[in-house]
């Protein structure tokens, strides 16, 4: 697996002025717009740090069952392991599908990222 997510990078004024214009109905995402926004550069790039990325391509290749197998697989620890993929999970980037005993599999839902700048704002 090899899925590219498109990235949008907009001001947060921007980004609320979009999703207001988008509530009142005077704006209708296009087809192809991203779906997942970050404030700025730096903030996807805390998220989307080259040892997050290389964890989601071993997550496609090697299909962990679980976190803890997970866990096993990088040498990272269980909790750190859980709470970067919970932050995955918030951004639609990673699913943490429940198995049985009470498990979680971490599925990456992309694994490269390309990405657009908006600085454009929606005032109507």
């Amino acid at each position: 697996m090899n899925k590219v997510m498109k990235i949008g990078i907009m001001p947060k004024e921007a980004y609320r002025a979009r999703l207001l214009a988008i509530a009142k109905g005077q704006y209708t995402p296009v087809r192809g717009e991203p779906k997942i926004w970050f404030e700025s550069f730096q903030a996807a790039a805390q998220l989307l740090s080259n040892e997050n990325i290389e964890l989601l391509r071993l997550m496609a290749k090697a299909k962990p069952e679980s976190i803890k197998a997970l866990s096993e697989l990088t040498g990272r620890k269980d909790n750190n392991l859980s709470r970067i993929l919970k932050s995955l999970e918030k951004h639609k980037i990673v699913r943490l599908e429940k198995t049985s005993g009470n498990c979680k599999k971490p599925v990456p839902l992309a694994t490269s990222f390309c990405f657009e700048n908006r600085e454009q704002y929606y005032v109507f």
